[in-house]
């Protein structure tokens, strides 16, 4: 397997997503306005699909907090979010569900 970097970035978001929610969603960078719930989850569906398509299991959010340091050199500090794209067979009755 082999480990590769994708970002779902401006590019991917015009080619994966219908032409007014990607114009809208660029519109709420700009203002600081949240993007409608409807606009979230079409948002969230194109990205699933895209991660998808490239054959991803796993995701990760590097982000870095609006509040002040944590005591880290230099007042900075960031974080990591992993996840992964789980389908779980519940119907098996083993402890540890099979995919």
């Amino acid at each position: 397997t082999k480990a590769q970097t994708n970002i779902y970035d401006d590019r991917a978001m015009a080619a994966t997503l219908p032409a007014d929610v990607h114009q809208r969603f660029k519109e709420c960078l700009k203002t600081g306005a949240p993007t409608s719930p409807d606009d979230q989850k079409v948002i969230a569906g194109a990205l699933f699909k895209w991660a998808r398509k490239l054959g991803a299991t796993s995701f990760a959010h590097w982000f870095f907090p609006l509040r002040g340091g944590g005591g880290a050199i230099g007042g900075s500090v960031s974080a990591l979010k992993y996840d992964a794209f789980v389908d779980l067979c519940w119907s098996s009755d083993s402890a540890i569900k099979p995919f």
